[in-house]
């Protein structure tokens, strides 16, 4: 019984029933004590996220960071009690460590069981070139490749694939922004996405029929989603990708 488990007596037996003696009203007080607590902190979690309050870190590519950074700042303005990390890296973030909440990736590899993926298109990338470069070039082309400490991922094993094995590399770099500077300077060509090398008016796309072509996703853990805030920033940032011409095929 629960005096048992206590050591002592809590009630007083009276011939109609049983009543609480002075130590079970003192368990009674406190008891009453911590469930308003309990109460009271849920009620304030559950209105943080309802109202849409709190941090959220994002992990992208720094090419996608740059594109939607505009976008990003207008749903802040809406949401200004969100706050944004973005982790615009060239090494992945582990979800399940919460190093982000939300990732978004360019990939052919299917999601781990404990994440939600949202796919919401086709990226492509082909071989671009600057002016500069073109009016200048040798009879053989110089490229511009990944650093070889990036060989895990996905972006720099499909270009890898793509550059001609005895292709003369005079430049390797570990981030898209460096990539699209080099390819931007004439220092060679380079695979880039088309989203970029599209909007970008000093570069030529050459050799178009060498087209690649990657997956699109949002991921997220399987727990976090059902958090208000999550989940307003999975839809906008589906919203944002799907506006801002980055898709090459749209996912319905």
């Amino acid at each position: 019984s629960f005096e048992e488990t206590m050591g002592f007596s809590v009630f007083e037996r009276h011939s109609n029933g049983y009543t609480l003696n002075r130590a079970g009203e003192s368990i009674l007080v406190s008891a009453q004590t911590i469930e308003n607590e309990f109460v009271s902190l849920n009620s304030h979690a559950t209105g943080s996220d309802n109202n849409l309050n709190g941090s959220i870190r994002i992990a992208t590519t720094d090419l996608l960071a740059s594109t939607l950074m505009p976008e990003m700042g207008d749903f802040l303005l809406r949401h200004p009690d969100i706050n944004f990390e973005v982790i615009g890296d060239s090494f992945a973030v582990d979800l399940a460590n919460r190093e982000a909440d939300i990732a978004i990736r360019i990939t052919n590899h299917s999601p781990k069981e404990h994440l939600l993926s949202r796919k919401i298109g086709v990226v492509t990338g082909s071989i671009y070139a600057s002016d500069t470069y073109l009016e200048r070039r040798s009879k053989e082309h110089t490229w511009i490749g990944w650093d070889d400490n990036l060989s895990q991922k996905v972006t720099r094993q499909f270009i890898g694939n793509y550059i001609p094995e005895n292709a003369k590399i005079s430049c390797k770099v570990n981030s898209g922004v460096s990539l699209l500077q080099a390819i931007k300077s004439g220092i060679g060509i380079g695979y880039l996405w088309d989203f970029i090398g599209n909007n970008t008016p000093e570069l030529q796309r050459i050799h178009p029929d060498q087209e690649y072509a990657l997956d699109l996703c949002l991921l997220i853990n399987k727990d976090l989603y059902s958090t208000p805030r999550f989940r307003a920033a999975m839809d906008f940032l589906e919203e944002s990708i799907r506006n801002k011409g980055i898709l090459s095929q749209v996912t319905a």
